[in-house]
């Protein structure tokens, strides 16, 4: 069964127990009012009788011809009975209608007594007279209320149905409604293919249903699809081309050494070159391997103060380059929460440190102004260097495997490393922007989602 049908029923399921309380209590209103004006046409019509019988001498003319005059407007199925003190009938034989003597006794105890037989209603008075005190038994059924009833049933069971009907239809239309956001996502979602996963579900800026969070949510796993995808043909389109230099430079030292014998020095020039060529051969190999192990599950995360490791960053790093200085700048709330992050810590040594030995080497180790704050966005590092910069055009391809800025070749590195921290800080859900100027220094912005 379809959501949207399922909701339906359900919203009608809903509205009908309502519904049902709200005609059942109305019902049992209008039945108990019958019942209880009917209770009062019983006790006038006593009356009325008692006086027809026994007050006439008590009355005004005027007064009498009054209840002469209503006598003869008698109940449906009406039928009177009255009793003297001892419980005797009187004036009316009894006949097959009779009352038994505890109902009489409760008559004489409480002065008025209604009751319920069958579809019969029963109202008995205790009439006192200057003749004496009399007991008036009047019972009636009241066709007319019945009736009535009857047709309030019938409209209450016709228009119960007819409102379900209409409650579906209307639930459908209103789930088809709630429901468009859905299947505009499943519709956006049909389009992205393995070669189109840059794509993105809108999200509103600000956020404000459960619809937005969805959204949010696969764009997050589309994100990192693409960074598993990107890692993998990185791998493939890479590996082969820069893992053939180190091997070609490596088989062809250790031919010449073998095409004749050569002095000591030679071998060992040899052996140099091969060490040399091995070296790069395993950094790039271990470099590789990190790019891929980038893709790490969030089995792995963990609480995270950044400013902490910010401080393990810093003393890492002038522990290995004394002559440089990075000086850190804290903007932080008294929240530790604000300032906490979800992830992988290792991961994010490696990225955020790659980014600051760069900024050492490129500006041949003058000082790194680092800085951490947070705002509405999430958690914000800057890191400035004044080093060489990097060109305008080389902006959106220096995150690319191995590539360099031609102003960087002069540098050791291979273009590995902020291709991993790239694919560090997007698997952290981050960004990272970048402004340079050539000759005058970089910006590395870096911000993190904070959802604490």
């Amino acid at each position: 069964m379809k959501v949207k049908d399922r909701l339906s029923l359900q919203f009608t399921f809903m509205f009908a127990v309502l519904l049902l309380m709200v005609l059942t209590g109305i019902y049992l209103f209008v039945e108990h009012n019958r019942v209880k004006d009917f209770f009062t046409k019983l006790d006038d019509r006593a009356v009325t009788v008692a006086q027809f019988y026994l007050a006439e001498d008590n009355l005004s003319k005027e007064s009498f011809k009054t209840v002469l005059k209503k006598f003869p407007q008698s109940l449906s199925n009406e039928t009177i009975r009255i009793y003297d003190d001892h419980f005797k009938p009187q004036f009316i034989r009894e006949g097959t209608v009779r009352w038994d003597l505890n109902t009489l006794k409760d008559v004489v105890s409480q002065k008025q007594v209604h009751l319920s037989q069958d579809n019969q209603q029963v109202t008995g008075i205790y009439y006192a007279d200057n003749s004496g005190n009399f007991i008036i038994m009047v019972s009636a059924i009241d066709v007319n209320g019945y009736h009535d009833m009857h047709d309030l049933g019938l409209i209450m069971f016709f228009f119960f149905l007819a409102s379900l009907i209409i409650t579906y239809f209307m639930g459908s239309v209103f789930s088809r409604i709630a429901l468009l956001p859905i299947v505009r996502i499943t519709n956006d979602l049909k389009r992205i293919r393995a070669s189109s996963l840059d794509l993105r579900l809108p999200v509103a800026q600000k956020k404000t249903d459960e619809i937005d969070g969805l959204s949010l949510t696969i764009n997050q796993l589309l994100e990192h699809l693409e960074q598993s995808f990107e890692s993998q043909k990185s791998f493939i389109a890479n590996a082969s081309h820069e893992l053939r230099t180190p091997i070609t430079t490596i088989l062809g030292e250790a031919e010449i050494a073998l095409m004749q014998n050569r002095e000591g020095e030679v071998y060992r020039s040899v052996l140099t070159n091969i060490i040399k060529e091995t070296d790069r051969l395993s950094y790039i190999i271990n470099s590789l391997m990190e790019l891929i192990q980038t893709n790490v599950e969030n089995s792995d995360f963990q609480n995270i103060r950044m400013d902490e490791l910010l401080w393990e960053i810093k003393d890492d790093l002038s522990d290995r380059a004394t002559r440089s200085r990075i000086n850190l700048t804290f903007n932080l709330p008294n929240d530790p929460s604000k300032v906490t992050l979800q992830g992988n810590r290792a991961l994010l040594f490696i990225g955020i440190s790659n980014i600051i030995k760069n900024a050492l080497k490129f500006s041949d180790n003058k000082d790194v102004d680092c800085e951490i704050f947070c705002d509405a966005t999430g958690i914000n590092i800057l890191i400035r260097d004044k080093g060489i910069g990097i060109d305008q055009k080389d902006l959106t391809k220096i995150f690319q495997p191995f590539y360099r800025s031609a102003n960087a070749l002069y540098y050791p590195g291979y273009g590995i490393g902020l291709s991993l921290t790239n694919n560090i800080i997007r698997l952290h859900n981050g960004k990272i922007e970048i402004k340079s100027t050539l000759n005058k220094g970089s910006e590395f912005h870096v911000t993190f989602p904070n959802y604490n």
